[in-house]
């Protein structure tokens, strides 16, 4: 089946419509080779984010929690031990790729697509002889429905205070595992309908409580799983959703239907899955423009820790919150804009061991976030979410000042992470938990999964075993 050619704006079908026929018609041979390729790049990187986030505490106390309300299941969850049923499992993996601020994003649609869109279609796929070509293809879908939602919700969901990731989320879950599934049309429709009232999350970790951000995530990829396996039993959905009356673009982020008419995805529009970013740093993205400048500005002018008397960053309104958040727990220093610009400073990199308490209470830590000022810069904020940019100035303690502009990060489609630093931070993050071995062969098998005739092993792969 070949797609038609895009056409002009004002024959776009409507949101729930624009799903459905992704979902029914888009297949592996529509897919254009390079985003083909970035599906493959960003199910290779989460799976390493997912068995890295697997070994945090919050993953612990959330099995803990299943562990104790549920036997063991039969399906092995990367970077765990225990086994889970498929509903389990996808709140786990979602949980923990979204645990340690390393999974991918989107910058137009502020959301993080594959720690709720892969959960849901590895998990679908689980034990059904499911090809590496469908999975990708689901995965690849599964964004796009999501990132879709998102730019259009963008940024008033975010401004309503809803977290976009576990908003938007269960429709890139539901679109992902109702293709893994094999549902047909009303049954998508049906899985859309009951996935929007899965929606949730609200933004408020911002203000402490940050665990719950991560759960978000794990929730999204859960719901969606969940509300594709109700359709296929026969379950049935509110129709036309999205744009329906008091249904999700209501509800969220308060659009009325004149808004939608720009809503498309491919190939009406262009594939987003290539402008989703990949993390080089544990943090929050909206930090790291300014984290790189200011370690360019270190390194370039020779500028020592000690040396430092006050750095100041204007950035975008959205980046600037993040300036009040502490950072005395793991997640919240994530977030935290002093605390990364902190280890900046101290370190020149930011690593996921640089959350452990020991740094974080650490009174070189503390005297450094001191130096820190952020402010919102209103020309700044007019050029987000095009782009994320920091403007740092470093002031030194003998009346040096430097001062640059940076307007967006590494790992985005203008400064992309190659497919060798790709697998080298595979294997960072899954090297311990796995083994060299281990480590390598899976590596091996993601970047040929379009060749697996079954992925069941790639998850069994990815598990700890006694």
């Amino acid at each position: 089946m070949t797609l038609p050619e895009p056409v002009a704006p004002s024959t776009f079908p409507s949101p729930t419509a624009a799903l459905l026929r992704l979902a029914l018609q888009c297949r592996w041979d529509d897919i254009p080779p390079a985003v083909r390729h970035a599906a493959k790049r960003h199910l290779l990187d989460t799976i390493g984010v997912m068995i890295a986030g697997a070994q945090g505490e919050l993953t612990d106390q959330a099995e803990r929690v299943l562990a104790s309300v549920r036997p063991e299941g039969g399906v092995a969850v990367p970077g765990r031990r225990r086994r889970a049923d498929i509903l389990d499992a996808a709140f786990l993996s979602g949980t923990a790729g979204h645990g340690i601020e390393l999974d991918d994003g989107h910058r137009q649609g502020s959301v993080h697509p594959a720690v709720c869109v892969i959960p849901a279609a590895l998990y679908a796929a689980h034990g059904r002889g499911i090809s590496g070509t469908r999975l990708l293809e689901a995965i690849v879908c599964g964004y796009e429905a999501m990132i879709g939602i998102a730019v259009i919700s963008h940024p008033h969901l975010r401004r309503r205070g809803f977290h976009p990731t576990s908003a938007a989320g269960v429709f890139g879950a539901a679109i992902a595992a109702s293709i893994v599934l094999g549902l047909n049309e009303q049954e998508t429709a049906n899985a859309i309908g009951l996935a929007a009232s899965g929606a949730a999350g609200l933004f408020a970790f911002i203000n402490g409580g940050t665990d719950v951000k991560r759960l978000h995530a794990g929730h999204a990829a859960r719901e969606g799983l969940q509300a594709a396996l109700l359709a296929q039993a026969g379950v049935a959905g509110p129709p036309n959703v999205i744009e329906g009356r008091d249904g999700f673009m209501q509800a969220f982020p308060g659009l009325d239907r004149e808004a939608l008419a720009a809503f498309a995805l491919p190939p009406l529009k262009d594939w987003e899955l290539l402008d989703c970013y990949i993390k080089p740093y544990a943090c929050c993205r909206h930090l790291q423009t300014a984290l790189e400048v200011l370690i360019d500005i270190l390194n370039e002018e020779g500028v020592a820790e000690e040396d430092i008397a006050k750095v100041s960053v204007k950035t975008y309104r959205i980046s600037a919150a993040h300036a009040e958040t502490g950072w005395s727990e793991f997640a919240s220093a994530q977030l935290s804009f002093p605390y990364i610009l902190a280890l900046g400073m101290r370190y020149r990199k930011v690593k996921v061991a640089h959350f452990d308490a020991d740094v974080r209470e650490s009174p070189a830590i503390e005297r450094l976030c001191a130096l820190v000022q952020i402010e919102a810069d209103d020309e700044l904020d007019k050029l987000y979410p095009e782009f994320r940019p920091s403007r740092v100035t470093v002031e030194t303690r003998d009346g040096r000042k430097f001062s640059r502009l940076g307007m967006e990060s590494r790992g985005s489609r203008q400064f992309p992470v190659d497919d060798a630093r790709l697998g080298e931070k595979f294997v960072e993050l899954a090297g311990p938990s796995l083994g060299d071995g281990t480590v390598n062969e899976l590596l091996a098998q993601l970047w040929k999964v379009e060749d697996a005739s079954d992925v069941t092993g790639l998850i069994e792969a990815a598990a700890l075993h006694n």
